[in-house]
């Protein structure tokens, strides 16, 4: 059945299209190949966080200042990352995708892999180091910690600093946030941009169910997938 909560599942028999139908869906799949880090200790933290104030987290890495953006609106929940540099910046939007009722994130880069090389590691291939800088950002909001800089923002100004970065990105104005379901065939170049934004087994999943995904530029219309 569909509601206005958080998560709700959507059976094939029942899709609408976006014009009317935009809540939170449940993916029924398993994650095979998706590269996901736990992350239920940090999401239990950020779910701490005030709906009505915008979480930023800023940091510097590897000559790159990294900036963390985190909603926990219910029905615009969302975790973003801006990366920027002296030459190039992006926005990159992180799914946290669950699965057995434990959070995740999907860290699959996507189109940004080449603009985030530079976060690499520094001997040995990956981004592991990233990614344990990334949950001690997190972590900070409870622990803290001089490496990083806390900010509770009005939701408007948080916003709008997303959408400035957004404009000044590599790839200005993308797409990149999962909006709703649409009761058409998968294209071949949909599927590919949902391999790159939410991973192959979710494209799969809807390539078999004969739906495909539709994305927004804009982030007040987000929406989240929630895998068993």
């Amino acid at each position: 059945m569909y509601s206005n909560n958080a998560f709700v599942q959507f059976p094939a028999h029942l899709y609408k299209s976006c014009r009317t139908y935009t809540p939170k869906c449940r993916i029924l799949t398993d994650l095979g190949g998706v590269f996901l880090m736990k992350f239920q200790k940090e999401y239990e933290i950020l779910r701490s966080i005030n709906p009505d104030k915008i979480l930023e987290i800023s940091f510097d890495f590897k000559k790159h200042r990294i900036k963390i953006f985190f909603s926990n609106k219910e029905e615009n929940q969302f975790l973003v990352l801006v990366c920027e540099n002296s030459k190039i910046s992006f926005v990159k939007n992180y799914p946290v995708i669950f699965k057995n009722g434990v959070a995740n994130i999907g860290m699959h880069w996507g189109r940004y892999y080449t603009y985030a090389i530079g976060l690499s590691n520094t001997t040995n291939p990956g981004f592991t180091e990233f990614q344990k800088k990334l949950k001690e950002s997190i972590q900070s909001v409870v622990n803290s910690n001089d490496d990083f800089k806390i900010s509770f923002l009005d939701s408007r100004e948080g916003i709008q600093k997303i959408r400035d970065a957004n404009s000044n990105s590599v790839l200005p104005n993308e797409a990149i946030y999962y909006h709703c379901i649409r009761r058409t065939p998968i294209t071949d170049k949909q599927f590919k941009k949902v391999t790159d934004s939410l991973g192959k087994d979710i494209a799969i999943h809807l390539k078999n169910s004969n739906v495909t995904a539709v994305f927004t530029a804009d982030i007040t219309k987000q929406k989240t997938f929630v895998l068993p």
